[in-house]
């Protein structure tokens, strides 16, 4: 005998079951967020904080007129707005880059709902949502160490998914916003090249609404006094600003002995840079070759594989710049099962190198590059597998 509260309190579970599942799984990044809030990360305590604060003392808006740290203008703008409101600096950029955790989480879980052939398509969004939202790369890059790899790449995200419809205008937009947060966004032009050519299907000059759109973003700090194109010039001494071949990201230049590299620092970019062209155009002569259906699942490997090149064979490359290519390999691993582990070592290795700058575990960078490898090799095989076979 069951009581009738019982009866009526089981079926409105069954009922809202998904719901409950989405709300358990928000609360739960929620949560983990809370608890992390008050983590400051060197970055945050070295920079973020002080640029802030600087800020917030030339008068919000006012500081538009100069340029303060090293992000560009759309965002210190956003950062101006912050310094306004009653909060602390860390909550402040914490908290915009938490709010787009959840937009990206939304939207993968949208991709996945819509795409996804499935019998069971509210659970595979749910869980991809879940995927996201709690990642600990995700988790570790806004909530800990206070970075904005979600703003960007979530605009990166949805300007490939755009590009998929066939909504070529709003795609370039979006490419634009991305790029206007972080010069990190180019990292997907290749793929929006090799899409030029092989579908033949927008012109060429699409392109130039990516910078046209960067620019419109400068237009409060062209206002407050700065140049007329320091959104570019600000992206161009950005290229030169560290003088390293790689920072803390396992790359395919971590072959080579790191004093070597660094002795021999123009030379070492100069063969990563030819390397990186060189792999690209051979994807991308393979892609038009093969001449596979762009349906969503070879759409998305396409995006993957050319965005992760480009990151893995570049030099100069930081841990974080990983990020667009981690959210790619998890829509697709909705699609192919064999892509679950790689994907989780993807995220394995991003939490890795992070963990050795939050938390300075030294592990070895090298072993990294070795998982890095193989893991490339993987996705490369699959690629080669089912877009061979689609031929």
């Amino acid at each position: 005998m069951i009581f009738g509260f019982e009866k009526k309190f089981l079926e409105f579970l069954e009922k809202h079951i998904f719901a409950i599942a989405l709300a358990g799984a928000f609360l739960v990044g929620a949560l983990l967020r809370v608890l992390c809030r008050n983590f400051v990360s060197e970055d945050a305590y070295n920079y973020l904080i002080g640029w802030y604060d600087d800020i917030k003392t030339a008068g919000g808006f006012k500081a538009l007129k100069e340029q303060v740290g090293n992000y560009n203008v759309l965002y210190q703008t956003l950062i101006a707005l912050f310094t306004y409101l009653p909060i602390p600096a860390l909550f402040a950029y914490k908290g915009l880059s938490i709010f787009f955790d959840l937009m990206l989480s939304c939207l993968v879980g949208y991709i996945v709902l819509k795409e996804t052939a499935s019998d069971k398509p509210y659970v595979a969004a749910i869980t991809a949502f879940a995927v996201i939202w709690i990642s600990p790369v995700v988790l570790f890059n806004s909530s800990m160490w206070a970075q904005c790899d979600s703003i960007y790449t979530f605009f990166a995200v949805l300007s490939v998914y755009l590009l998929y419809k066939e909504k070529n205008i709003p795609a370039f937009v979006f490419l634009g916003i991305a790029l206007s947060f972080k010069l990190q966004a180019i990292f997907v032009l290749p793929f929006f090249l090799f899409i030029y050519f092989y579908k033949k299907s927008f012109s060429i000059l699409n392109f130039l609404i990516v910078p046209a759109v960067l620019w419109i973003s400068t237009i409060p700090a062209i206002i407050a006094g700065r140049g007329l194109f320091t959104g570019f010039t600000l992206y161009f001494n950005q290229t030169n600003e560290y003088g390293c071949v790689m920072m803390n990201y396992p790359s395919f230049l971590m072959t080579m002995s790191y004093d070597y590299m660094q002795e021999n620092y123009k030379t070492v970019s100069g063969i990563g840079l030819a390397i990186t062209v060189f792999v690209l155009a051979l994807w991308m002569v393979w892609f038009i070759n093969k001449k596979p259906v762009l349906s969503y699942e070879n759409f998305i490997l396409i995006a993957l594989m050319l965005t992760y090149t480009t990151v893995f064979f570049l030099p100069a490359m930081h841990d974080r710049y990983g990020f667009v290519y981690e959210i790619l390999a998890v829509l697709y691993m909705f699609k192919n099962k064999k892509a679950i582990i790689p994907g989780i070592v993807l995220m394995l290795i991003s939490v890795a190198t992070y963990s050795n700058f939050l938390f300075h575990v030294g592990i070895d960078l090298r072993i990294l590059t070795a998982f890095n490898f193989f893991t490339y090799a993987y996705y490369a095989y699959i690629t080669l597998k089912r877009l061979g076979a689609d031929s």
